[in-house]
């Protein structure tokens, strides 16, 4: 496959916009595979996955260097997230073997669907003022491991979901600082992605040299994207995707 500057130029969009707003790249790059590129599904979501596993690693590191890390949050939801991943990678794999009919345009609309979910959190996210209310500990645990639960089999599934809805959904129940949540959730992706991926490679669905492309663009978007969050009207342009994001879980949902 020789190198072709599009999609390093996919690449640096995505890593910028997650670098602005936080958001995981899987609600980003997925949708930019299927309609910009016209990847079938399976091979969307394993491709994104690899190449989030990558840019999760470097984040992690990041993140443990600042000591923004709560290892306890962590294992909470790898407890929930890592088992509902290999269900979710393993059912698509009894489909796949199954030869069932219409697993493609489901998947699709499956994908459109979290997309929907995702853009409705981040819509949240940006226009909600309210603090987080205390929950009970054993609460608060079990609600956690539920959170990586969802997160897990969307996110096998989808590929979409292990830093938008989950972060999304943690902020209901774990009263933590901000960076601290921020940097548990980015190494808890990296476990939960990094599983997630190896299925996905076992059943042929990475293209690890359009990934390697993707990364090319990506590493420097996320930097610079990173640097840019000072300046940038955070809340308006999380809607502003929350929005882009409504339009193409649409557009999956609804095409033909």
């Amino acid at each position: 496959m020789t190198f072709d500057p599009a999609l390093a130029a996919y690449g640096f969009v995505v890593g910028v916009l997650v670098g602005l707003t936080g958001m995981g790249g899987g609600v980003l790059m997925t949708p930019l595979l299927m309609l910009g590129l016209g990847m079938p599904a399976t091979a969307a979501v394993g491709t994104d996955l690899a190449y989030s596993l990558v840019t999760k690693l470097a984040g992690s590191w990041q993140h443990w260097r600042q000591r923004t890390v709560d290892m306890t949050l962590v294992r909470t939801l790898a407890l929930g997230s890592v088992p509902a991943s290999v269900a979710a990678v393993a059912l698509l794999a009894w489909l796949e073997h199954r030869r069932v009919g219409g697993l493609e345009e489901g998947l699709a609309r499956a994908i459109g669907a979290a997309l929907v979910v995702a853009a409705a959190l981040l819509g949240w996210r940006a226009l909600s003022t309210e603090a987080v209310a205390p929950h009970a500990a054993g609460h608060r645990r079990a609600a956690v491991v539920a959170v990586g639960a969802v997160g897990g089999l969307l996110v096998g599934l989808t590929s979409v979901g292990s830093g938008s809805v989950i972060m999304a959904l943690l902020v209901f129940f774990v009263p933590m600082d901000t960076r601290r949540l921020v940097g548990s959730d980015v190494v808890h992706a990296a476990i939960l992605v990094g599983v997630a991926a190896a299925g996905h490679a076992l059943l042929g669905n990475v293209d690890i040299a359009l990934a390697a492309q993707l990364l090319v663009g990506s590493v420097p978007g996320v930097v610079i994207g990173s640097r840019l969050t000072l300046r940038a009207p955070r809340r308006i342009l999380q809607g502003a995707l929350a929005l882009l994001l409504i339009l193409s879980g649409l557009r999956l949902l609804i095409r033909p």
